[in-house]
């Protein structure tokens, strides 16, 4: 990594402290001389700008290192703050929660129902609020907020038939609240392909069709390994097409009179009646020349199935495969989602990580204290 050849004194800084905690990066515990070979600097210049990030909480001295000959060597590591991470998944019914306190490993919260007849935003801030009651929120840094519908690239919700009460205005102001740490807003669709991207069936794979079964048929896609949002941030949204049915489709219950049909058929389903299993499995194959023709745009190498009716059409896997088959020239591998219901409050989490780190190391001017209250100035 080489220093820039002009820049003023203040840039210089910058760059050095940048390059210097990216050489720490997965090194553990190393000499001065070792980051200051890998950054290009001196020694005593690498010395000084480690004093800096120490100062500042982003570095750790370490005990010295005794040698054979001479003085022991200065020996420093990167900081592993408990950094709270949580990760939410709001919806027209209910919230649901996952909580990295720190660790890295991921936990449950649970999840509670919206209550319904209820204004939307009072109801779900009420929810929220009884959801994150046990959650030291003092320790959480960022929440990952993934909502149904579409977003704007200024996170404004446009469109959602689950959130009604939101449409033109930013879930992270209106919850903001009740909402701990820096809030970052996710679609909930593309949340959830990231979650199966980083622990789940898409691990390892780049290009990616993700279909969530869940109320409302929804796509995602990855590209060259990163969420694709689109020009206008509506990548996969498909709520005012007919190509994918937004709601009428779960017609595998009797009609009950309440508002939720498509939740009464997605349980049924899940619980394995047998009527509600053949309506759905049928249902999937019914909307399978939709998905084939959203695979033939992008070429993907896998197409993940998830979202509640996963489990439920594994045993239709190979008749999806053989549709596809006749429909596309290099079809892609196909499976079902890995993870279960809070796949999106998880995939909400991994993101509201790197972007965490993303705000704090591509932030403008000097490099910002590694603290909480960095990320909330």
């Amino acid at each position: 990594m080489r220093q820039p050849s002009s820049a003023d004194p203040s840039s210089v800084r910058q760059w050095n402290e940048r390059a210097v905690i990216t050489a720490l990066r997965d090194a553990g515990t190393v000499r001065v001389a070792q980051v200051a070979e890998q950054v290009g600097l001196s020694t005593a210049s690498t010395r000084e700008v480690l004093r800096g990030l120490v100062t500042k909480h982003w570095v750790v001295p370490e005990a010295q290192s005794s040698g054979s000959v001479g003085r022991p060597a200065s020996m420093f590591r990167l900081a592993t703050p408990p950094v709270g991470l949580l990760g939410l998944d709001v919806g027209g019914h209910r919230v649901r929660g996952v909580l990295d306190a720190g660790s890295g490993s991921v936990v449950v919260l649970g999840e509670v129902s919206i209550e319904q007849g209820v204004p939307g935003v009072e109801a779900t801030r009420a929810a929220l609020v009884e959801l994150l009651a046990p959650v030291d929120v003092s320790g959480v840094w960022m929440t990952g907020l993934a909502v149904s519908g579409a977003l704007d690239h200024s996170d404004r919700l446009d469109r959602s038939i689950a959130m009604a009460d939101f449409v033109g205005r930013r879930p992270a102001e209106v919850l903001g609240s009740v909402l701990p740490g820096a809030v970052m807003t996710l679609h909930d669709t593309k949340a959830a392909l990231w979650a199966e991207r980083v622990e789940g069936a898409a691990l390892g794979r780049r290009d990616v069709l993700y279909v969530h079964l869940g109320r409302r048929p929804s796509l995602a896609l990855l590209l060259a390994g990163q969420l694709y949002r689109g020009a206008h941030g509506s990548a996969g949204e498909l709520s005012l097409n007919e190509l994918l049915p937004a709601s009428g489709g779960y017609d595998w219950v009797e009609a009950g009179g309440d508002a939720d049909a498509q939740g009464r058929a997605l349980v049924a389903a899940v619980a394995g009646d047998p009527v509600a299993v053949a309506g759905a499995q049928r249902f999937v194959l019914d909307i399978v020349p939709q998905v084939a023709f959203a695979a033939g745009l992008v070429d993907p190498e896998l197409l993940v199935l998830g979202g509640a009716l996963g489990p439920v059409i594994r045993p239709v896997l190979d008749e999806v495969r053989d549709e596809l088959d006749r429909r596309l020239q290099t079809p892609p591998d196909v499976a079902v989602g890995e993870l279960d219901e809070y796949v999106t409050a998880r995939g909400a989490v991994h993101l509201a990580r790197e972007r965490l780190w993303k705000t704090l190391l591509d932030s403008e001017g000097p490099l910002p204290p590694l603290e909480r209250a960095a990320l909330l100035a």
